[in-house]
């Protein structure tokens, strides 16, 4: 038996043939998202994702001997993206990426016609260009002769699952990062609706995550070699998909989703809606399973972090590996002379996210001299790098007053040990690593598996753990609260002044 998984990331898109019952990777389908820039200003092709996605299934329906064991095809993707169609059901462009900030006015827009309290007491977000709803009124706008002819908007997975089933709706989980659902009632909020005159016709119907939207549809099935009584399902954020694969516990366990972006998932029974939370920018939201609560908070780069290092400072990913191995071995040796001479790096290159969050907020490398070297540059982006989620850390334990007893890592931080013991050493945590191949895509076929009957338990991942030393805990802890805070909370004030739009 098999199910197929598909990752539509900020930078790649995976498309994945797994075996049941252990949904080992059978074979994948990658390509890197397709998106183009104008500038600042980026946007999603969402054909050519398509056509990529057409591929892929096609490619992977070769691997299958008997294709009535192919049971389901379940669709994770990035947050805040929305796909615009008219009656033709043609893409009304464009498809903003979630991280292109051209909708700020537009965020503020909320802020002032709803009030900030208010937003979040209904929605459990803090309004941000991020979000659905900024994306849409800049549409609305900019271009009111493409708005008018709206006929319905999803989210990237809700997209794809249209066009293999013609169903559209999205997954509850993508819904509670659009600025438009009531969290409470877990329903479309009539308060936003009415606030910005939307038309509830055009909305997506809400569904599980993981459950059977609809089999596929009879046409595409033939067009791509599939059966045609595959189940398509939405499984909904991909950082909330990926944490299926670790079993994550409610309250004592953190999920550290790492790729382009860097997530950190706490899961609750109950939202939190109070002041704390919302002056701190940290996200409420509806998890996929369980009908548990998120509180969700991201930082904009941390594979970005390390592709802008590897593209500007060496020859290729390869060698970047190797340094880090080096790096390892040394910190392993003389972790104190490492600790000592480290530069301070904010990894502020698209902005800055909870507890602090800023779009217009920018990178900083201090302490450069004449003898440093990339080694020390790298082993800065790295801490930096941790340093910037301790501080969301710390904002989860301090207003839940919850202790964290582990950090479960996923993603391409599991291959880097240098990375995984600075996590444990800055964060003062035990840092539970899931080499899982795929893990977004994964998660998505195994949550699809639960919700449709194929499986009735989570398969069993292994891990590797990594222990803080009490003695480099102690150290990056002065140099946290002695330099990384206090250099940040200046560069916060500068970034006021000099990067503001007046």
């Amino acid at each position: 038996m098999y199910v197929i998984g598909i990752d539509i990331g900020t930078t790649n898109v995976k498309v994945c043939l797994f075996q049941l019952p252990d949904f080992e990777l059978v074979d994948l389908y990658r390509f890197s998202t397709p998106t183009k820039w104008d500038n600042n200003d980026s946007k999603f092709e969402m054909e050519k994702i398509w056509n990529g996605v057409k591929k892929g299934l096609h490619f992977l329906s070769n691997k299958i001997d008997n294709p009535s064991e192919l049971k389901s095809i379940s669709i994770a993707s990035a947050a805040q993206s929305i796909v615009l169609l008219d009656e033709q059901d043609q893409i009304i462009e464009p498809t903003i990426t979630w991280f292109d900030p051209r909708s700020k006015s537009e965020a503020e827009l909320i802020n002032n016609i709803v009030g900030q309290q208010s937003l979040y007491a209904i929605t459990g977000i803090v309004s941000h260009s991020n979000h659905s709803l900024t994306k849409l009124l800049w549409i609305k706008n900019k271009f009111p002769e493409r708005y008018a002819k709206l006929k319905k908007w999803t989210c990237l997975s809700g997209f794809l699952a249209f066009k293999l089933s013609g169903k559209y709706a999205t997954d509850v989980s993508l819904a509670s990062r659009t600025l438009l659902l009531d969290l409470s009632s877990q329903k479309w909020s009539t308060e936003m609706i009415e606030y910005f005159d939307l038309n509830t016709q055009t909305f997506p119907q809400l569904v599980e995550s993981g459950a059977s939207l609809s089999v596929i549809s009879k046409t595409i099935a033939s067009e791509i070699g599939l059966n045609p009584s595959i189940n398509i399902a939405i499984a909904g954020h991909d950082h909330m998909a990926g944490s299926i694969c670790t079993n994550l516990a409610v309250d004592n366990e953190l999920l550290n989703s790492t790729g382009t972006t860097e997530g950190l998932l706490l899961l609750k029974n109950k939202p939190f809606l109070n002041s704390k939370f919302q002056e701190y920018a940290i996200s409420n939201g509806l998890y996929v399973k369980d009908n548990l609560f998120s509180l969700y908070g991201s930082m904009p780069t941390a594979g970005h972090s390390l592709n802008w290092f590897t593209k500007n400072f060496l020859a290729s990913f390869a060698e970047l590996v190797e340094l880090s191995n080096t790096i390892y071995q040394d910190y392993q040796k003389n972790s104190k002379e490492l600790i000592k001479n480290l530069l301070l790096f904010i990894p502020h290159l698209r902005g800055s996210g909870p507890p602090y969050r800023d779009s217009s907020s920018r990178g900083l490398l201090y302490g450069l001299q004449d003898n440093t070297d990339n080694k020390s540059m790298l082993f800065a982006v790295l801490a930096g790098l941790c340093f910037e989620l301790r501080t969301l850390k710390d904002a989860y334990t301090e207003f839940t007053d919850q202790p964290i007893r582990s950090m479960k890592v996923i993603g391409p931080a599991t291959l880097n040990p240098l990375w995984l013991q600075l996590k444990a050493d800055i964060l003062n945590c035990e840092i539970l690593s899931y080499k899982t191949d795929e893990a977004v895509a994964r998660g998505a076929g195994i949550l699809a598996a639960i919700k449709q009957g194929y499986i009735d338990k989570l398969p069993v991942n292994s891990y590797d753990r990594y222990l803080p030393s009490q003695e480099n805990k102690n150290l990056f802890n002065e140099y946290y609260q002695q330099i990384y805070m206090p250099l940040s909370k200046i560069k916060r004030e500068f970034d006021l002044i000099k990067f503001s739009d007046s």
